[in-house]
């Protein structure tokens, strides 16, 4: 159980011969090297962590690869995802990790473009997401995904409601104090 069992709920879809690497400690070791700043590059700089880092990954997971799996593997294990359980099994995490302290709890609300989600070829905007991010606990408790022919207010406002959280302070950009309503 890694990372708390943070990913040990999620269903694997890859057929039995597609799984020389388990999914727990797969996942695991991805989420390590973005959080290294491997994401920020590429595919094939999440490889060559995990090969750099296979003796500590193997140690710390209890695996015994023996190389690391090619940036072709991870991308196809990436789109192999379910998004909604991956977030949902975020989420889990992130509440069991805030604990608000007395008075009040301050989230902030914010949206992001994801670079490189646009297409110029396809004519495709890029893709917008609004996130919340917890002050005190320092930690997003969960993101939502901008609908395409929407904008980000009721994004914003359904991942509030998504929360079930009252007597929090939310802090939001100017976007959301629009003029005319």
């Amino acid at each position: 159980m890694m990372f708390g069992g943070v990913f040990s709920e999620l269903r694997d879809v890859r057929r039995a011969q597609g799984k020389r690497y388990a999914l727990e400690p797969l996942l695991c070791a991805i989420v390590m090297s973005i959080r290294s700043g491997s994401a920020s590059a590429s595919l094939r700089k999440m490889q060559v962590f995990i090969e750099e880092q296979l003796p500590n990954l193997n140690r710390l997971f209890g695996t015994s690869w023996r190389k690391a799996p090619c940036w072709v593997a991870i991308r196809e294990f990436l789109l192999g995802l379910d998004e909604q359980e991956l977030e949902r099994a975020f989420r889990e995490h992130a509440n069991r990790q805030v604990s608000p302290p007395p008075g009040r709890q301050f989230i902030a609300i914010d949206g992001k473009a994801l670079r490189g989600s646009a297409d110029r070829v396809k004519d495709t905007a890029a893709r917008q997401l609004v996130s919340a991010f917890d002050h005190d606990s320092l930690i997003v408790l969960g993101h939502i995904e901008v609908d395409d022919k929407s904008n980000e207010i009721p994004a914003a406002q359904a991942l509030i409601e998504s929360f079930g959280l009252s007597g929090r302070v939310f802090t939001l950009g100017a976007l959301h104090c629009p003029k005319k309503r």
